[in-house]
């Protein structure tokens, strides 16, 4: 009779509730590992950081991802996403403490109607790899939801 708690035991440490299974990966390292050249825009007359998507890096476009961030307030009539930031308001990209692989723009499926730029939120979202449309973010994440924290 004493061996069926000890069993159970054993088997609580070997698996993993579903839930943890089917968690989508996280994108922030994902995002690190992807190179940027310089590349001259006529339209602005500047070089920018442009990103180069490896094979290993083009595996994830179409595949769900989760990010943890905070969001940077946007401004743009009729949009109903966000952006978001690795790093709190202060230290963003934008801010001029961080890199383009810190910030994400989240198109979501309904708008966010309120939020708080010094609170972390979860979103998980199909990833599209933008290195084409200079008016998006380098890493999109479409078709987002919010997740319960």
């Amino acid at each position: 009779m004493k061996i069926f708690p000890v069993l159970i035991l054993i088997a609580a440490c070997f698996c993993e509730p579903a839930a943890l299974q089917a968690q989508a990966p996280n994108g922030w390292p994902i995002f690190e590992k992807v190179t940027f050249k310089k590349k001259f825009i006529d339209e602005f007359g500047i070089p920018i950081r442009w990103p180069v998507f490896d094979e290993k890096i083009r595996a994830w476009e179409g595949r769900k991802i989760m990010l943890t961030g905070y969001i940077i307030p946007t401004a743009q009539a009729g949009y109903q996403g966000v952006l978001v930031s690795k790093y709190t308001y202060n230290m963003c990209f934008f801010c001029g403490k961080a890199g383009l692989e810190s910030v994400a723009e989240i198109r979501l499926k309904t708008p966010l109607r309120d939020f708080k730029i010094d609170k972390p939120y979860v979103f998980t979202g199909h990833l599209r790899l933008n290195d084409s449309d200079m008016n998006s973010l380098v890493f999109i994440l479409e078709d987002a939801v919010l997740m319960e924290m």
